[in-house]
């Protein structure tokens, strides 16, 4: 086994944490949840694919936050029903069983 190939999850990781802390500091000020999720650091975050997957799902288990449309756009699916919408505690919890069945967390 390569070098490389023991370093790659932890590249990642060192990815995924940057491009998130950098997308979490920034000054939101409009309440448009599309300001945020059309940032360029989020916008890479799903671009990374299904690698990301568990390292948003570890992030709603520390905090909640607008991961959903990451996580739908990546996985394709949408465990959230439409009256649950806008809660995110119950958004959370519905990704975070979503995660947990497919043996993400």
């Amino acid at each position: 086994m390569s070098y490389y190939l023991l370093e790659l999850p932890e590249l990642l990781a060192d990815r995924f944490y940057r491009l998130a802390d950098r997308w979490k500091a920034q000054p939101f000020y409009s309440p448009c949840l599309i300001k945020k999720v059309q940032h360029p650091d989020y916008q890479a975050i799903i671009a990374m694919g299904w690698e990301a997957v568990p390292f948003i799902l570890r992030e709603l288990t520390i905090e909640r936050d607008h991961w959903f449309v990451a996580l739908r756009t990546i996985t394709g699916e949408n465990p959230v029903p439409e009256d649950c919408y806008g809660n995110l505690p119950k958004m959370t919890a519905r990704w975070l069983k979503w995660g947990k069945a497919r043996g993400l967390i």
